[in-house]
Parts: C-alpha cells; structure tokens; sequence
C-alpha cells in the first residue's frame, strides 16, 4: 500500500506543478510521428492478446491451461471500463491541447485557452482528460499478463513505458493524468489478482475437506 500512497502523492503534485509545464514543452516540441502514434495506441495491442486467450477457451486443450488467466482478464476488463466512465465524470479535467471541433464549439484546453481545471461531473468528452484510459487498461492487463508471463517482463515494461510515451508526446494527457491512469490499473490487476487466487485457494480447501 506504500506505493500507492507514494503514486498518490506524485499525482497531486504533477496536477499541481508538473502538468502545465510539460504540456508547454510537448506542444512546442510539436512531434507527432507514427513511432509516437503507434506507443500511444499500445492498449490496443493488450486488448487483442487478451481476446485471443479469451476466445482460445474454445478450443478444449487450451481451456485448462488458461481459464484462470481469462477469469481474471474479463474481471479486469470489466471493472477497468466501469472504473475509467466513472472516474472521467467525477474528475472532470479538461485537456491539454484542443482537438474536439464540432458546430457547437471546441474543447476548452491548456494550449488553446490556458485553461486547465477539474470541473466534477461536467458532460461531455471535453471534460474527460483525468484519469488516462489509454494508461488505465495498459497498466492493468500488463500487470496481470506480468503475473501470468514473468518471463516475458521485459514486454510488458516496455507496453507500460511506451503507452506514457506515446500518451505524453504527442500532449493527449497532462502528465497526472498517466499517473492516476496507471495506478488505477495496476491497482485493479492487483485485486483482481488477489481476490481470485483466494477463491481459488477457498475451492481447493474446499474440496478437500470434502
């Protein structure tokens, strides 16, 4: 629990003294290649690997070796979604850069409008910077794929790394925003984690006594 309250102090003071600073620095760097589209995208890398282990319980031989695994990803999968709808609309931040254009109006941003501020329960995408989904789901399927895969660490380090890279560089988050993100997901892996080993552990016990 030390770790998250150690995020949690870094988050408020990125929000605080960190967040405007680097977005003037990303925008006026102003580089946008594909390398950078392509990091900021990783969540969509995770999310196919995970419905491939999840459709693989089609196939029989496969069912023993990865239901636990596929148990936990439809938990976190879930639970991450129902986590990143709610957070963005009790938080409310707008964004850093403007990139909503619509006859009604754009998004109020950091860049565009100096404005930057958390507005609880505002509607609408222009009030939905905080927490970072993108970083949300990277970090919770990395971490539980990590507890699967140790071996393979190497490639989930670099999903987490590349995602707050990509993310960052081409200014679609504020920095608090990948760090509320990433926490909130390695968070949820690990209670997923926790809590589906214990029943696991439950059953067995169970059966027996049996």
């Amino acid at each position: 629990m030390l770790g998250y309250g150690l995020m949690l102090v870094l988050i408020i003071i990125s929000v605080n003294f960190w967040d405007r600073v680097i977005a003037d620095m990303m925008h006026a760097q102003n580089y946008s290649g594909t390398l950078l589209k392509l990091l900021s995208q990783v969540p969509a890398l995770l999310e196919v690997i995970a419905a491939a282990f999840i459709l693989s319980l089609l196939i029989k031989s496969y069912r023993d070796r990865f239901t636990q695994l596929c148990i936990d990803l439809i938990a976190i999968l879930l639970i991450a979604s129902l986590v990143r709808i709610g957070a963005k609309a009790i938080f409310g931040r707008t964004w850093p850069e403007t990139w909503i254009y619509t006859e009604s109006g754009n998004n109020p941003s950091w860049i565009a409008n100096g404005v930057e501020g958390f507005h609880p329960f505002a509607s609408g995408l222009a009030y939905n910077s905080f927490p970072s989904g993108h970083a949300l789901f990277t970090f919770a399927l990395a971490t539980v794929f990590w507890s699967y895969f140790p071996r393979l660490g190497l490639f989930w380090l670099a999903c987490m790394v590349g995602v707050f890279i990509g993310q960052l560089g081409q200014n679609y988050h504020f920095f608090g925003d990948l760090l509320a993100g990433s926490t909130l997901g390695v968070f949820i892996a690990h209670m997923v984690i926790i809590t589906t080993q214990k029943l696991r552990t439950a059953e067995h016990n169970a059966s027996k006594a049996d």
